[in-house]
């Protein structure tokens, strides 16, 4: 790292110059921020920015990053100011550091709705979504809904009570998962699109540039071609789990995307039901099952149960919903 560095910017520089500190959140990757002390001549100067490293199935993000920078996405998301190349699959990566302006939880709910309309607009402009690195992402998706299916199947009774009730829906929507997502892919007007795949309040930073203050998204390493209804309940949902008024809002703030992309802001029965698809899609790929691990992992705190089992209880609440609108 020292060593390029020291090329990228012309600098005289050492290990000693160079500091790492490590960044949270990253469930898939190592994340840092880097602050180096740059000698050139008798100047000093200082910079700051982000080193991300990747791998394996993550190793796409570098390609992800690259493409964005020739396409309307690069405004939405960090600067890629590098690239190094460790192995095969193996990339660290060197981006903007991104300084917040509004801390989480945002106290104000302005930011929400704005997040929902760079959204829109990525949906709605980014043309390149065909040159995104190739990625069978439903075919991965299956695999894990059908392991979650099983693993909640195995969980002793009361590991996680809302199971209960929700074990019937679970299993029809993880059969009918496919057909959910070609009726989700079909769905007019919205179709298809680029999308960010992995939009949460952990992957959103609020920042203050230029005298303008707007969203960046982060992690783009699930960006790929899919509905933009991935987005935009990802983001509601996750949203609403956190901020009781989100929640409220819900259905306004889906109408003010609507109405961000162009469209008439009336939430069809059609509409509804492609949402809660894309919202089921979401919570299966992943979501859900790392939640009933944690709520049934041996060893794991009573609180960190606790949190685990609220979380899966709010996904299971979309998989009946998602169940509700197939049948």
């Amino acid at each position: 790292m020292t060593a390029y560095l020291a090329a990228r910017y012309g600098a005289a520089l050492c290990d000693s110059d160079v500091e790492l500190r490590p960044l949270e959140g990253g469930l898939c990757s190592d994340v840092a921020l880097v602050t180096a002390r740059l000698r050139d001549g008798g100047r000093r100067r200082r910079i700051a920015l982000v080193a991300k490293l990747v791998q394996g199935v993550t190793a796409r993000e570098a390609a992800v990053y690259r493409r964005l920078a020739t396409s309307v996405a690069r405004s939405f998301s960090p600067e890629l100011l590098g690239a190094q190349r460790l192995g095969r699959r193996r990339w660290l990566l060197y981006l903007e550091q991104i300084v917040p302006a509004h801390r989480w939880p945002w106290t104000d709910s302005a930011p929400t709705a704005q997040v929902l309309e760079r959204l829109a607009r990525l949906h709605r402009e980014a043309t390149q979504g065909a040159s995104l690195p190739a990625w069978d992402h439903d075919a991965e998706r299956l695999a894990a809904a059908r392991g979650t299916l099983i693993l909640a199947e195995r969980l002793r009774p009361g590991e996680v009570p809302a199971l209960a009730r929700a074990l019937p829906a679970l299993r029809r929507v993880v059969v009918a998962l496919p057909a959910m997502r070609r009726q989700l892919l079909a769905f007019q007007p919205l179709g298809s699109a680029t999308i960010h795949g992995d939009v949460h309040p952990g992957n959103v930073m609020i920042r203050h540039r230029g005298g303008i203050t707007e969203p960046v998204l982060l992690d783009w390493a699930r960006a790929r071609v899919g509905s933009p209804l991935e987005d935009v309940s990802s983001w509601l949902q996750a949203l609403g789990y956190w901020e009781p008024e989100a929640r409220r809002r819900h259905d306004t703030l889906l109408a003010g995307y609507l109405v961000a992309r162009g469209l008439a802001p009336v939430l069809t029965r059609p509409l509804r039901d492609a949402y809660w698809f894309a919202a089921a899609s979401n919570v299966l790929a992943g979501a859900l099952g790392h939640q009933l691990s944690m709520a049934s992992r041996p060893g794991a705190s009573p609180k960190a149960r606790a949190a685990a089992t609220r979380n899966a209880t709010d996904w299971l609440r979309v998989i009946r919903r998602a169940d509700a609108c197939w049948r």
